[in-house]
Protein backbone atom coordinates (compact mmCIF):
# COMPACT_ATOMS: atom_id res chain seq x y z
CA UNK A 1 0.00 0.00 0.00
CA UNK A 2 1.07 3.76 -1.03
CA UNK A 3 1.43 6.00 2.04
CA UNK A 4 -0.66 8.56 -0.26
CA UNK A 5 -3.51 5.95 0.24
CA UNK A 6 -3.55 7.00 4.31
CA UNK A 7 -6.63 5.17 6.06
CA UNK A 8 -6.59 6.09 10.28
CA UNK A 9 -8.84 5.12 12.70
CA UNK A 10 -10.82 7.48 14.09
CA UNK A 11 -13.51 8.40 17.04
CA UNK A 12 -16.08 10.70 16.07
CA UNK A 13 -15.89 13.76 18.27
CA UNK A 14 -19.82 13.37 18.60
CA UNK A 15 -20.30 10.11 19.62
CA UNK A 16 -17.04 8.45 19.97
CA UNK A 17 -17.90 5.64 17.69
CA UNK A 18 -14.71 4.34 16.23
CA UNK A 19 -14.73 4.61 12.17
CA UNK A 20 -11.68 4.85 9.46
CA UNK A 21 -11.20 7.85 8.00
CA UNK A 22 -9.53 7.71 4.62
CA UNK A 23 -7.98 11.07 4.03
CA UNK A 24 -5.52 9.26 1.31
CA UNK A 25 -8.24 8.30 -1.04
CA UNK A 26 -11.28 10.24 -0.35
CA UNK A 27 -13.71 8.64 -3.26
CA UNK A 28 -13.44 5.72 -0.76
CA UNK A 29 -14.40 7.42 2.87
CA UNK A 30 -17.26 6.98 4.41
CA UNK A 31 -18.14 10.45 4.58
CA UNK A 32 -17.98 10.49 0.42
CA UNK A 33 -21.30 9.09 0.26
CA UNK A 34 -23.25 11.70 1.41
CA UNK A 35 -23.70 15.10 -0.45
CA UNK A 36 -24.11 18.37 1.84
CA UNK A 37 -24.88 21.44 1.17
CA UNK A 38 -22.47 24.34 1.93
CA UNK A 39 -25.55 25.76 4.52
CA UNK A 40 -25.18 22.21 5.72
CA UNK A 41 -21.57 22.11 5.89
CA UNK A 42 -21.43 25.39 7.98
CA UNK A 43 -23.97 23.88 10.42
CA UNK A 44 -21.69 20.93 11.16
CA UNK A 45 -18.10 23.26 10.78
CA UNK A 46 -19.79 25.53 13.43
CA UNK A 47 -20.33 22.90 15.96
CA UNK A 48 -16.71 20.61 15.03
CA UNK A 49 -13.70 20.74 14.04
CA UNK A 50 -12.67 16.86 13.26
CA UNK A 51 -14.06 14.43 11.17
CA UNK A 52 -17.32 12.66 12.20
CA UNK A 53 -18.61 8.97 11.81
CA UNK A 54 -21.94 8.63 8.57
CA UNK A 55 -23.84 8.42 11.39
CA UNK A 56 -23.41 11.48 12.66
CA UNK A 57 -23.07 13.28 9.94
CA UNK A 58 -26.57 12.29 8.23
CA UNK A 59 -27.87 12.66 11.81
CA UNK A 60 -26.39 16.70 11.53
CA UNK A 61 -27.69 16.94 7.96
CA UNK A 62 -31.21 15.80 9.01
CA UNK A 63 -31.12 18.23 12.52
CA UNK A 64 -30.43 21.07 10.13
CA UNK A 65 -33.06 20.47 7.81
CA UNK A 66 -35.38 20.18 10.95
CA UNK A 67 -34.29 23.59 12.42
CA UNK A 68 -33.92 25.10 8.85
CA UNK A 69 -38.00 24.45 8.86
CA UNK A 70 -38.98 24.80 12.21
CA UNK A 71 -36.94 28.30 11.95
CA UNK A 72 -36.77 29.31 8.81
CA UNK A 73 -33.35 29.91 8.45
CA UNK A 74 -32.10 31.05 4.97
CA UNK A 75 -35.88 32.00 4.27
Amino acid sequence: MSSTHKHEPRNCPRCNKTFECKVGNIAQCQCSSIVLSEEEKAFIADRYQDCLCLGCLLDLQNKYTFFKEKYRIGQ
